[in-house]
């Protein structure tokens, strides 16, 4: 059963009247996203991060008809080098697996190419017309989705059919009818470029940025000052204030450019 307790939901699993829902407008609509974590045993990417300390993150996918398989493209990481080739030795040994290709592997990391049947769970949403907004992410024996559907009724549905097959909790379920809602996926380009700036601070300027903050330097007034952040972290002013500024330019020239590029839209 859904823990619907994450977010105070109802648990009852009949199907929606859809005269409860009669106050939509003229084209019937009201779309709706959802964030939900599945606990689902027929899928491998779950059962891998079940059984070992591996992480798998999937930003592409398509269903192919005619097979009745998804086939992804899974990025796996792993504390270190060893417990990778375990998760990646389990992944590619699964039963339900129908392809495996390792197409990319660095230290702990890993790029992949598989392919499996439909899971129960994904095969529920898409009876119900509902559609993958986000990349798939597990870990820990747990896969977040992020979906989409045209109608409330369509969702609540696809909620109340899961609930009778799987365990899941619902994190967000909210209505699509604001700009802000699309904002990912609009600024898509712009949110990459923040992140760019991120991966390019060194692990120095990451460290000191970090102290800076958390020991109150950029509040107003401030509670601590270059020196006190050095001493802190055992080097001097001069070499706090230099790699301030360093990081700083990362962070801000990204940001200000975000900043214009959503204001002018």
């Amino acid at each position: 059963m859904r823990r619907s307790e994450a977010v105070g939901r109802r648990t009852e699993t009949e199907a929606i009247d859809p005269e409860a829902y009669s106050s939509l407008g003229d084209d019937g609509l009201d779309m709706q996203y959802l964030s939900l974590d599945v606990l689902q045993d027929d899928c491998p990417l779950t059962e891998v991060t079940r059984s070992h300390d591996v992480t798998c993150t999937t930003p592409y996918w398509r269903f192919i008809e005619e097979l009745g398989q998804w086939e992804l493209r899974v990025h796996v990481e792993a504390p270190d080098g060893p417990e990778l080739e375990a998760g990646l030795e389990r992944l590619r040994d699964d039963d339900a697996m129908r392809r495996f290709e390792l197409r990319r592997k660095a230290d702990s990391t890993a790029f992949v190419r598989v392919a499996f049947e439909e899971t129960a769970a994904i095969g529920t949403v898409s009876r119900h017309d509902g559609y993958v907004i986000g990349p798939f992410h597990n870990t820990d024996g747990c896969e977040r989705w992020h979906l989409g559907f045209d109608t409330r009724i369509d969702a609540e549905n696809a909620l109340s059919d899961l609930d009778r097959h799987e365990e899941c909790i619902v994190r967000k379920q909210c209505r699509l009818d604001t700009a802000l809602e699309y904002d990912p996926i609009r600024y898509y380009e712009t949110a990459n470029a923040l992140l760019e700036s991120c991966r390019q601070l060194t692990e120095r300027e990451y460290v000191v940025l970090q102290t800076a903050v958390e020991m109150g330097y950029y509040e107003t007034p401030r509670e601590s000052t270059l020196t006190s952040i050095g001493e802190q972290l055992g080097v001097s002013d001069v070499a706090v204030s230099k790699t301030l500024r360093r990081g700083e330019r990362k962070l801000l020239e990204s940001g200000v450019a975000a900043s214009g590029t959503v204001r002018s839209s």
